[in-house]
Formats: C-alpha cells, structure tokens, sequence
C-alpha cells in the first residue's frame, strides 16, 4: 500500500460520510481513473467498505492506527513559518543562495 492510499485512509476516516470525490480528486492530483482504481483496491483488500458511503472497516482502522493517524484530525495544521526570511516583493530579484559560487567553479 502506497503513501496516497493510507491517506485516502486518513481522509476517509476523518471527513466520514461528507466526503466529496472532487475534493478528493483535487486534494490528491488524481485523475478519475486512478481515484477509482485506488478506491477499488482498497474494497478488494478490505480496508473500506460500501454502506451508502466510503467508511474505514476494522482492518482499516487498525492500519491508522499502528501509523498514529487514527485520531490526528486531517485538517490540524498548525502554524508554520514556511519562510526562512521575509518574502521578497515584486520588484526584487531573487538570487538562488551559492548561486555566484556556481558561476566561479564553471570558470575556473
């Protein structure tokens, strides 16, 4: 089982009956296809199951849950600094670090 399968799993297991298969689509860059090929392989091995909506059995569960994913909430993001320094604006350059230092080794 892939990384995307096991959080389709985390997904499911958090969204339960209001998910939105665009959303999932979107969220997870699939195509139709692939999002229902993933779907179909996840019935076939029993880790979701068809009542009415797309929900975790048992095995399924019990996979999040040996990845500690099975109470982390699927939107609990926390605030992160993803910038190392503060953004640049429009009207600056941005120069790769070492970027100097690439143009000296090719030279020499």
């Amino acid at each position: 089982m892939g990384y995307k399968e096991i959080l389709i799993l985390h997904y499911f297991n958090n969204v339960k009956a209001s998910y939105s298969y665009d959303e999932i689509l979107k969220i997870f860059g699939l195509q139709t296809e692939q999002l229902d090929n993933i779907l179909s392989n996840l019935l076939k091995d029993g880790l979701i199951e068809l009542e009415n909506y797309f929900k975790l059995t048992k095995i399924g569960v019990q996979i999040l849950k040996e990845l500690n994913l099975y109470r982390k909430e699927y939107d609990d993001v926390g605030e992160e600094n993803l910038f190392v320094n503060e953004p640049l604006r429009f009207d600056e350059i941005y120069i790769p670090k070492r970027f100097d230092k690439k143009f000296k080794e090719d030279i020499i």
